[in-house]
């Protein structure tokens, strides 16, 4: 049995302690699921890779509801052509226990279409399943099949 709670303070709550890392708890997100990952450039520089997903805010205006947001952060010496030259960490981490944050449009300066690199090493660390990067031939392919299914649908 745990000790007792000692003038209702908890260890985890302590001021510069860090929250229980919560990549654990957190559950597989869909290749289907509502949203697209995006890369996200905020007016204050920092760029934001996330799910990205249309609401409004407490006012009803446009806004970014942001799924499992990673800071993408630039390394600073340069390394082999195999390795990335960026690191991802968690946004917000030791500030909030919160996974989701939303934006206002007003906040974000760009929506950006992510690296495929990029975007593998985010959706593993977050846990979400993502396309994989096609070839040029996959594509072509892809166009034409569905270039032919509205052919097909038309007649």
């Amino acid at each position: 049995m745990p000790g007792p709670v000692v003038n209702g303070v908890r260890q985890a709550g302590a001021i510069g302690s860090v929250a229980p890392e919560t990549q654990e708890q957190e559950t597989m997100i869909p290749l289907m699921a509502e949203g697209c990952i995006r890369l996200v450039l905020l007016c204050s520089g920092d760029v934001l890779l996330a799910r990205l997903r249309h609401t409004t805010d407490r006012d009803g205006d446009h806004a970014y509801q942001l799924l499992r947001p990673r800071l993408v952060r630039p390394v600073v010496e340069p390394s082999s052509d195999a390795q990335p030259s960026w690191v991802l960490q968690p946004y917000l981490l030791g500030l909030t226990s919160q996974p989701n944050l939303v934006l206002f449009k007003a906040a974000v300066a760009s929506v950006l279409e992510p690296d495929a690199l990029l975007l593998q090493a985010y959706a593993q660390e977050t846990r979400q399943e993502c396309p994989l990067e096609e070839t040029p031939v996959e594509r072509l392919k892809r166009a034409f099949q569905e270039f032919t299914e509205t052919f097909e649908g038309s007649q």
